[in-house]
């Protein structure tokens, strides 16, 4: 595949496999996804293949896995993306293991993120669910397959996709009747996701993927809480609105999502109300009717009903009672002059703290958080994310439970950094110049990039930084130069190893050369050409020659006896 060089495979789904590879051009590790072959030469699905794949690498969020290229090689079609080491979230809870629902949440709230930015492209996800999250090493959450895991288009059934087979605990009931998706179908299956987190299991189980799917369509879900009682009300609320049947009934977007998931972390209201189920029915047992036809010779006694003439009193006693009740309190409420003495809070200082700590703070002094507006940095002392202003002011009392709206400083919006290898010096540092970035130039060498060209950057192309970042540039200096081994005295064997170690040929010579005094026993290299320490290209050849003795010359004139 021309620059790429496929070395392990990953792991393997119902229409690709998964490659770790080598991009041998920016020297970087990447994960290469190549089409099965049984889906190579459908030529509509091949389109869609890329056309989604294309629409995928336009995404940029850090919750994303990026793609950074797509194409063919021989009838192989492959799609390159971003290698993140770390595991699924599919391992992490394998075998009903659960995580802790504050945990859940920041997954949850990181997708969501991810899905904002996908919609927002107009890229549906369609296969949301643990083996697509990947956790890196340091916990941060990447969502992979945007936008791939359609197979087809046409409401084909369930029984005829094996794919979606794969992933029927995490079926939207739009999907699983093969009707039209979009966005909100991907906030069914995460609502699936977090199910599945808080729970140690898919909301719906079943014999067979079809009885799962089907359940998604007619059955409701448990809450979570009644198999987790760790799972807080609202928790609930949320991750059952989630799950609503009718997608009318869902969150509409990923930031709707989002917004009340954040909620339940900072502990305030949800938005989300708990959803009863549909459709249920109470079901009344009645005596049997005592009108019953008896024989005609029969002679039928009435039973003596039982009288049950205090049920009605007792009744009205309580109605009485309660009615009495509720009239004293509101005598007392209204006879009272004093009103009641509202408590007061102060008002803490949060000027120069995150904006995070800022509304810990004034939630633990018994206040909420109010309106918090981003305004642009005035200077460099100002650090994006801190708190500049508060109102109410810090010191003043205002009553528990008041809101203080905050004034912070905007985040800057993130610069992807462009692809530059390949392209001069100039042209790379007008282009990261242009973006609001600060190019650094710097010397590398390379087998495969011309000399005065770009290597690649650090950050990678793909990446994004803040505005003013320092982006380092790396110019081919060409091949390096090798520095020929000393390799004298050594058998001719092991100096020809050596020798193609340094990325440097070898011959051995028929000439010989006088004995080397440091190896006067035969068989080992006497001399050689290029000597030890000169520098050479890669790829030089270097001449070994053996040792001899030389010539004997014997005395001149008659060798006979006088």
């Amino acid at each position: 595949m021309g620059r790429y060089r496929v070395e392990q495979e990953l792991g393997r789904g119902g229409m690709a496999k998964v490659y770790r590879g080598q991009d041998t051009v920016l020297g970087r590790t990447v994960a290469i996804k190549i089409l099965a072959p049984q889906f190579a030469d459908d030529q509509d699905f091949v389109h869609r293949f890329r056309r989604e794949a294309q629409a995928a690498a336009r995404i940029s969020n850090h919750n994303l896995v990026s793609v950074f290229d797509t194409g063919s090689d021989d009838g192989v079609h492959f799609i390159v993306m971003e290698y993140v080491e770390g595991r699924t979230l599919a391992d992490l809870i394998a075998g009903g293991g659960r995580i802790l629902p504050d945990r859940a949440i920041e997954i949850g709230i990181d997708v969501c993120h991810a899905l904002e930015a996908a919609h927002a492209q107009g890229v549906i996800h369609r296969d949301i669910k643990p083996g697509n999250i990947m956790l890196d090493e340091n916990g941060r959450v990447k969502v992979t397959d945007f936008g791939i895991a359609r197979v087809t288009s046409n409401a084909e059934t369930i029984a005829q996709t094996a794919a979606v087979l794969g992933t029927a605990s995490y079926l939207s009931p739009e999907q699983a009747q093969g009707q039209p998706v979009d966005g909100r179908s991907d906030l069914y299956s995460l609502g699936c996701v977090l199910f599945e987190m808080v729970t140690g299991r898919a909301p719906f189980l079943g014999d067979s993927p079809v009885a799962v799917a089907s359940k998604h369509v007619l059955e409701q879900p448990t809450p979570p809480s009644r198999l987790n009682p760790d799972v807080s009300p609202d928790l609930d609320a949320v991750i059952l609105r989630a799950l609503a049947k009718n997608p009318a009934n869902r969150y509409q977007t990923a930031e709707e999502f989002r917004e009340d998931l954040e909620r339940v972390r900072r502990g305030q209201p949800v938005n989300a109300t708990p959803l009863l189920p549909a459709g249920t029915t109470q079901v009344i047992d009645r005596p049997a009717s005592r009108t019953a036809v008896l024989p005609p010779t029969a002679h039928h006694e009435p039973e003596p009903e039982r009288s049950n003439w205090w049920v009605p009193v007792l009744v009205t006693l309580l109605i009485l009672g309660l009615l009495a009740l509720v009239l004293f309190l509101l005598a007392r409420n209204l006879l009272n002059d004093e009103p009641p003495v509202a408590t007061l809070v102060t008002v803490p200082d949060v000027i120069g703290e995150t904006r995070r700590d800022a509304e810990r703070i004034i939630q633990d002094a018994g206040l909420e958080v109010g309106k918090v507006t981003p305004v642009p940095a005035v200077d460099e002392t100002q650090e994006p994310g801190t708190v500049i202003d508060q109102d109410p002011a810090a010191d003043e009392e205002v009553e528990e439970g008041a809101p203080v709206n905050l004034t912070v400083v905007a985040q800057p919006d993130l610069v992807a950094i462009p692809p530059l290898e390949g392209s001069t010096p100039e042209e790379a540092q007008a282009a990261l110049v242009e973006l609001g970035l600060e190019p650094v130039l710097q010397d590398q060498a390379s087998d495969t990039i011309d000399e005065g060209l770009v290597i690649g950057t650090d950050p990678p192309a793909g990446d994004e930084v803040e505005p003013g970042s320092p982006v380092t540039v790396f110019v081919s200096t060409g091949a390096d130069a090798v520095v020929v081994p000393e390799v004298r005295c050594q058998p001719f064997p092991t100096a020809q190893r050596e020798l193609d170690d340094a990325g440097l040929n070898s011959i051995i010579s028929s000439d010989t050369v006088a004995i080397n005094p440091l190896c006067p026993l035969g068989n080992k290299v006497a001399d050689q050409s290029p000597r030890p320490g000169e520098e050479v290209e890669p790829g030089t050849t270097v001449t070994l020659f053996g040792g001899a003795e030389p010539a004997p010359t014997g005395p001149t004139g008659n060798t006979g006896d006088d």
